[in-house]
Parts: C-alpha cells; structure tokens; sequence
C-alpha cells in the first residue's frame, strides 16, 4: 500500500543521507540531487495517494497506476535497506582495520595494500546503488506524468466517499424472517425490562449491541424496538439512524421529528434544548442504530440532554466497535454471537427456495445436502447467509449450486457487491497503517490460530509500526493497532494460552469471510495462499501471482519448483501446515524477504547462504532438527526476531552473534540444556526478550545479562550456585516477565544464599520460581516493588518449603499458581493475613472507636485484587484451615475478587474452608480433579457444608 510506504521513504531518504555524512563513509557519492529529487516527486505523490486509494476499487486504470506505484516504493525500500547495510559494513570493516594497525612502518604498508583493495572494491557498489537509484528516480518522474490523467484531489479537499453508500435503516421488520436470534432477544429483552423497571438503577441506563458487520445487531435492536412489551412499557420509542458522518444536527431533528416535535431551528444549542425538554420526566427508548463516532465530544451534548429522562429511560446503541461503546458510556454491553450452521441454513433456504412452483420440491431435496455445506461456508454470519441465499435462487442446476460451493466467496462477484462494501466500511475508517495489517492477515490459512505477539512482530518486520515520538516501544504500538482491529470485530475468538508457566500468549482468529474480504483486498498485489493441487488443476487464488510480495506456501516440493512466482520479489514466505519439506535452494532465492518462517519444516541443516538475506528481519526456525547455526547467520544486520524454540539439537549460539546488532527477540526455549552463550550476547543492547539463558556454578555467565538494559521477558536456567549480582537485575526497569528454574539435585537445597541474592527488577509484574532452593520462599518477594506491581506469581516445585505465610501482601497480584509445594501438610489461616496481632489490632481498635470507624479503619484484605488462585499436586496436603468464631468477628476481607479457584490432584485434601469460600462472593468458577478425599466427602451433595 502505497499510501503507507510513501511517508517511510521520504523519511529514510533524508536519514541515510546524514547517517553516511555522520559515520564519515562516502560509500555513494553525487547522488544527493537524484535523492532530492525522489524525495519531492514523492511529496507530491503523497498528496494525492488518499484519493487514488478510495477510487482504486471502481476504476482499474486508477488501481494500475497504483501498482506501478507501489513497485517503485518497495524497490527504493529495497535500495534504501541495502545502502544501510553498506554504510554499516563499510563503517566496521574501517574499525577492525584500525584495531589491527601496528606501529611499525613495514605493518602500516602491509595494512595499506588491502585497504586499497578493499576501496577499489566498494568502487562498483557505489555505482551500483546510485544507478538503482537513478532508475528509481526516472520511474517515478514517468508516474508523476501519468498522475495528471486522473485529475487527483489533493488531501484535505476530499469529499466523503460514496464508492460505498451506508444504507439507512427503519423500525420496521418481518419477525418471521428472523432466525439463531431467540436467546439474544430474550436476554437484551430482560436487560432493557429490568434496567427501566422501577427496581433498575436511577438514571438513563445506555445499553450497547457490539457485533461485527452482517452479525444482525440492526436486526436485534428492531426485535426489541418492536416488541409489545417493549411498547407498553415506554412513553417515548425513538428510532435513529445514526451511521457516519455523525451530523449533529441532523441527528437532533431526526430525534425531534420522531418524536413529534418539528423543528425549523439550524444550530445545535436550541435544538439541544428542545431534546431536553421533550424527554425530560419521560420513560423513553431511544435506538442509536450504527454508531461510528470515537469523539466523545459530539455525543455529549446528546447526553447531557437526555440525562434526565425519566428512571428506567434506555439508550441502546448498535455498533461494530467496543471502543464506540465506551465512549458512549455504555453502562452494560451485548456481545452478538455468530448464528448456528443450521440457522444459516434456514435463512438460506427461506430466500434460495421462495418463489419456485410446487413442482420444483423433488429438485429443492436434491440440492438440501450442497446447501447445508454452503451454509456451512457462511460461518455464523447471517448476512453471509442472506448472501448466498439470493445468489443461488437463480441457480436451477446441481452443478450451479456444485459450483458455488466449489468457489471461494470472493470469487463470485455477485456475493462481493453485497457482503464486502458492509465490510469496507469497517476497512475505511482505519489509517493507513490498520488497513496494511489488517491486510497481511490474508497471508495466514483459513481458521488458523494466530498467535497476537508473532503477528505484531511480523507487522514490525514489514516496516507496517509507525512509532509516534522517537523511542516507542514498537511491540506496544502494535498491540494498539491490534486491540484497535479487535475493537471493530475484526478478529474473533480471542483466547490466552499460558507457555511455561509464567507467560500468557493471546491467539486469535479471523471469521472466513473477514479472511475472505483480506484477500480481496490484496489479490492484485501481496498475498497469496497457494495449494499445490489447486496450482496444478490452475485454480490459483490470484492471476497475478508474479507480483506476489507475500506467499503461504501449502503444497508439496514437487510444484513448488514449478510455481509461477517470482521468489526475488518475495518480502514474506510462510510454510504451512507443519511438516513441509522444502527445496534445499530456497535461501537463494529469497533476496527480498522480511519474514522467513519455516517452523517444523523438516530442516537438518541451515546453508550459510541465509547471511545473504540482508533485509530479513524476523526468522522463524523453531522446531527443526539442525544441530548447528552457519556463522553467516550473523552477517543478518537487521534481523529483531530470532525463533529457535524446541529446536533440541542446537548445542551452541553462532560466536559471531554481537553481528545482530538489532536483534530485540531472542525466542531460544526448548534448545539444549548444554547450549552455550556466546560473550558476544552482552554486546546485544536493544535486546528485550531472550527465553533460554543458562547460568553455570561457579562461572561468570550471569555478567553477560549486566548491560542488556532493555530486556522485558528473561528465563534463567540455574545450575548450582551463581552470583546473582554481576546480572544486576535491579536496573532492569522494562523487566515485566522473569522466570528462574533451579536445576533438579542442585548441592545447595538447604543453603539459600544463592537465591537471596536476587535483586528483583523493579517493575517486575509476572514472575516464576521453579524449584526455590532453601526451605522458605525468598524475602524480597514481598519487598515494596513486588507489592505494588507483580499481578502473576507461580510457586512450582517447591519440594521443601511447608509454609506459605507472606504472600497475602501482594497487594497487585491478580493470578497465584502454587504447584507441587511437596512438605505443605496445613495451608494456615496467616496464608490470609489472619494473624494474633490482626485480632489484637482489630480489639483495640473497636475499644477506642466508635461501630463505624472501626468498620471503616480495621478492615485488613487479603489479596485484593486475586482473580484466578490455583493449586496442583499438594502430595501431603491435608487441612485447609478456616476461619474460627473469633476470626468471624475480625473485619477481614478475603480475596474480594477472586472469579476462579482450581484444584488438582491434591489427594489428601479433605475438607473445603466453607467460611472463608462464603466470604467470596466474586467466585464463579470451582474447578476440583483428581482429590479424591473431596470427592468422597461431597459425595452425597447434602448438609451445611455442601451447601
């Protein structure tokens, strides 16, 4: 996407022209004229892009403009990346020479020689990025002609699109029409009912509909609108259309006008006020039907005035976005889920079937079985399934409706003027960078679980991160572009999926026809998903495959070679599923390539010719059975993503690794226990994640971590006793996820010294201790720092240690795991802050203070803030003790917010603390396996403590 490549260009140009000036490399002379001109040609270009973009759909000769646009930019990224790179290697290659000089004349000639060789060597490289970009800078003079046939609007003068018009919505609806949506209806019913019965609470309740578009949001709110309850119980019912722009002060009159109230006034403030008083003292509904607006300032004006309608009054809004929601000040939120497949079906059938005459039924049962398959296609979408449906009442053959269900949806050009202008409209609102990574999710197979962190850092190695101010974190950036596509129901079935312990992946999916609308977008361009039965029999998923910057490869190494896509042009290539065995001269081919992931592809062997891939950023070689690392590796100046995790046979770190000057992830879990750390690592200063790092006894392996400031997530393997000192964790201030894993057998068991020495990092927030040495958990788990930040702590393998009493002044811990804590025999009531000196206090108190100030002052909680506590594998663990009559007494709160307890495979466990789980009102989930005592003591389901 042009749009979003221009800007970058423009900035870098200006960059590498002052880095070669400051670094005093003149690897490219006489070209800052062709640079100065590139750089204007693309200002203007940049002017117009914001239009060629919204007409790129309607007028192919506009979208091959663009095209030719976008080639330019990548290779001048391209052009841009290699002079970096050049700048950077020339720059090194003078410092080593310098380091090697010696004084003695006849050394300083011998250096001279291959000085000058080198320098006569540079002499055809310099030519050679100045005629790239010299070319560069004719293509674009070329373009910017044919630029002046489309007469483009220059940005800030353009009208708002109507390439896709927003169809205005009514009231009304056929309910016999209407299918999959009885338990919403019922449920919103009961909200909307309950919040305006005289027992909800005071004031104007607003009540959102979130779904994404098609989902049937405008469908439930008619439902309601509609419903005879619903109009017995409300004075004042008020339909409005809102959708986008949100114009104030037509969305005023509509609100007068069906309301009964005309209005002749044309500024807002007076129609605001006659709102105000049309409503107030009323029971109303008002129906807010497609809000887009995230300004918080045109709604308030709205707000303000209807505040005071009468107790019960509703506000329900239908909306794409949950940030829309928030803003509107939503007091409860309907998530709409998707329909059943047989729903769709239904909805299908009812439009695919109508009209056709009695003698038509025979044919209708034929074709039942292909259309409960189409239906499947629609996935939940009842859009999707009204889609298909008008499609197919036209079809009177088997093989039409064969057809249909052959294709995919985007293919069938009647199903995209219905289902994809709904979806670009939610496409339209993003920024430049939303709409590319949004896009580059095509990339991934249908219904394949996306891991949320891979994919920000897949969208940072195509230079789609634009940070705001210099030094934003780019990890954070994304995962604001990300929560931004959730916001709009772009993605689905988001879910964490706990690695180790201590850190929580997020995954994710997108809905197949969202996935769909991805490739639509991209399929003259980017990204293509190929099969390699489907290449053969020629039903590629895109005719022009040679313009291919992104490819997923499916298929087999016998087509592979016969694939007609240029490798060169390639600036991503994906191996799926697991298991591909791929060509051996694949690293020659991909000059271009940004992201390389080949995770369980069959690998034995890396060849050295992937230090030739200059511009890759983000390699993924997790899960392969080489044993060794080539050295070249290290040549891959811009690589930030490194995934080597499981690879069990890797023994070593290549030794030349402080070459990544740039590496910030170091995904190394799972590699051989013996693998050893180059000293080259504490050279890599911006790094911030390194998974695997093993510390050996008696060594000084733990200094390498002293100067890796940045770092946010480590794992440390301990093998017998190190100084923990010398990795100077106290000033790690980005650190937010550590874990330490003690070696099993290690000598010092019952000598702690080792782990006491731990200065914790500051801002730490999830932390790991695996078999803690020692017989108590280490005092500095509850020193200030830990108390006010750390929200997840896993205790696991703690074979010696038969006490827990400190940990209830986490005050910011949200998540406690406690797993195998071996010598535990009671978990005491000080595990809740239950102590002598709290009665004490509490008595006390209650003789100098009046009912209320004791109430007030004396209350101690413990763990305020815990929402998930799990225990697993308690061998000896047989009492939970609980509160006593004098303990009822104490004001203490316990676990306020606790929402799930688990319980597993504590086998002695006898009884439940039914006091303290009476004072846990929060608590949803119980979560009990494998404790067989309490199985049998909860048999019979009968008496008190049952209950």
């Amino acid at each position: 996407m042009a749009e979003l490549i221009v800007p970058k260009i423009i900035d870098q140009l200006s960059d590498v022209l002052v880095k070669q000036f400051g670094e005093k490399v003149n690897l490219v002379m006489g070209v800052e004229e062709e640079v100065a001109n590139i750089s204007s040609k693309l200002a203007t270009i940049e002017e117009v892009l914001h239009d060629a973009e919204r007409r790129r759909l309607k007028d192919k000769s506009v979208g091959i403009w663009l095209e030719k646009l976008e080639d330019i930019t990548y290779e001048m990224d391209d052009v841009l990346d290699e002079w970096n790179f050049k700048i950077h290697r020339a720059k090194n290659e003078g410092t080593d020479q310098n380091a090697r000089l010696q004084p003695t004349l006849w050394i300083k000639v011998r250096c001279l020689i291959p000085s000058l060789c080198s320098c006569l060597k540079q002499v055809p490289v310099r030519s050679d990025i100045a005629q790239k970009i010299k070319k560069i800078n004719e293509q674009l003079e070329l373009t910017l002609k044919e630029a002046d046939q489309f007469k483009f609007i220059q940005s800030g003068w353009i009208p708002d699109s109507q390439d896709f018009k927003r169809i205005m919505t009514t009231s009304i609806i056929d309910e016999s029409e209407i299918y999959g949506r009885e338990s919403d209806k019922n449920a919103l019913l009961d909200q909307v009912l309950s919040k305006s019965s005289s027992q909800g609470r005071k004031g104007v309740q607003v009540i959102s509909i979130v779904g994404a578009g098609g989902s049937g949001k405008t469908t439930l709110a008619q439902l309601l609108f509609n419903n005879h309850k619903v109009k017995n119980h409300f004075e004042l019912r008020n339909w409005i259309c809102v959708s986008d722009p949100f114009d104030q002060k037509r969305i005023a009159k509509a609100i007068l006008e069906n309301a009964g109230k005309s209005s002749q006034e044309s500024e807002l403030d007076p129609l605001i006020q006659r709102i105000k008083e049309t409503f107030s003292g009323k029971r109303f509904l008002l129906v807010l039907d497609d809000v887009w607006t995230e300004e918080d300032s045109k709604w308030k004006p709205f707000k303000d005035s209807l505040k005071d309608g009468a107790s019960g009054s509703v506000i329900l809004v239908t909306t794409r976005s949950q940030r829309v929601a928030r803003v509107m000040g939503s007091t409860d939120t309907h998530r709409l889920s998707l329909i059943s497949d047989s729903d769709c079906w239904l909805i299908m059938q009812r439009i695919a079937f109508g009209g056709r005459s009695e003698d038509s039924i025979w044919w209708c049962k034929k074709v039942e079985s292909i259309g409960q398959k189409i239906a499947k296609k629609c996935k939940g979408l009842p859009l999707a399934a009204k889609t298909m449906g008008s499609l197919l009442r036209f079809k009177d053959t088997i093989q039409q409706w064969q057809n249909i269900l052959d294709s995919e949806i985007w293919q069938l050009e009647e199903a995209t003027m219905e289902l994809f202008p709904l979806l670009y409209l939610s496409y339209n609102e993003l920024s430049p960078e939303l709409k590319r990574c949004f896009s580059y999710c095509a990339v991934f197979p249908k219904d394949h679980s996306i891991f949320v962190e891979e994919l920000i850092g897949m969208w940072i190695a195509q230079g789609y991160v634009r940070p705001r101010r210099r030094g934003e974190r780019l990890e954070l950036v994304g995962l604001e572009y990300f929560n931004n596509l959730v916001m709009r129901s772009l993605f689905q079935e988001l879910r964490k999926v706990e690695f180790f312990l201590v850190h929580d992946f997020t995954m994710c999916k997108m809905h197949d026809i969202v996935h769909d609308f991805a490739q639509f977008l991209t399929k003259n361009e980017l990204c293509h998903v190929l099969d390699g039965v489907d290449y053969e029999q020629g039903v590629g998923r895109n005719s022009s495959s040679e313009r291919a910057r992104h490819l997923t490869w499916l298929g087999t190494e016998r087509t592979f070679s016969s694939l007609a896509i240029d490798f060169g042009r390639l600036r991503s290539f994906f191996a799926f599923p697991r298991g591909r065995v791929l060509p051996q001269d694949l690293f020659c081919s991909l000059k271009c390539v940004r992201t390389l992931a080949l995770c369980d592809c069959e690998i034995a062997e890396i060849p050295a010719e992937i230090g030739s891939l200059i511009h890759l950023r983000h390699l993924d070689l997790s899960w392969n059975a080489f044993v060794t690392l080539p050295e070249a590796i290290c040549d891959l100046y811009y690589l930030e993503t490194l995934d080597i995790t499981m690879c069990r046979k890797l023994s070593c770190l290549s030794q030349r690794i402080e070459g990544l000057v740039h590496l910030r992830h170091l995904f190394n879990f799972g590699t051989s226990e013996s693998l050893q750390i180059p000293q080259g690592l504490r050279k890599l200063t911006s790094l911030c994640t390194l998974t695997q790092f093993i510390a050996r006894s008696n060594s000084d392996d733990l200094a390498i971590l002293k100067d890796l400031n940045q770092l946010e997530r480590l794992v440390v393997h301990i093998h017998g006793e190190v100084d923990f000192g010398r990795a100077e964790l106290g000033k790690k201030i980005y650190m937010r996820e550590m874990s330490l894993l003690f070696s099993n057998g290690v000598h010092f068991i019952e000598t702690p010294s080792c782990i006491e020495s731990v200065e914790p990092p500051p801002n730490l927030q999830q932390f790991a201790l695996t078999r803690c040495p020692g017989n108590e958990l280490p005092s500095w788990l509850v020193t200030t720092s830990l108390v006010n930040n750390l929200t997840k702590l896993i205790i696991n393998e703690a074979h010696n240690i038969s006490s827990l009493p400190t940990l209830w002044k986490l005050s910011s811990l949200e998540e406690l795991g406690l797993i195998g804590v071996g010598k535990l025999e009671c978990l005491g009531k000080e595990f809740f802050g239950i102590t002598k000196a709290l009665h004490e206090n509490s008595h006390e108190t209650f003789d100098t203070l009046s009912n209320f100030e004791a109430s007030s002052l004396t209350e101690a909680v413990a763990f305020p803030n815990l929402r998930k506590l799990r225990f697993s594998y308690f061998q000896n663990w047989t009492n939970w003790e609980d509160l006593s009559e004098d303990d009822e007494e104490v004001a203490v709160s316990i676990m306020p917010r606790l929402e799930e307890l688990k319980i597993y495979d504590c086998e002695k466990l006898e009884i439940l603390p039914h006091r303290i789980l009476r004072r846990i009102s929060s608590l949803k989930t119980l979560d009990i396996r494998n404790c067989f005592k309490l199985s049998d003591h909860y048999s019979n389901k009968t008496g008190d403590d049952w209950i």
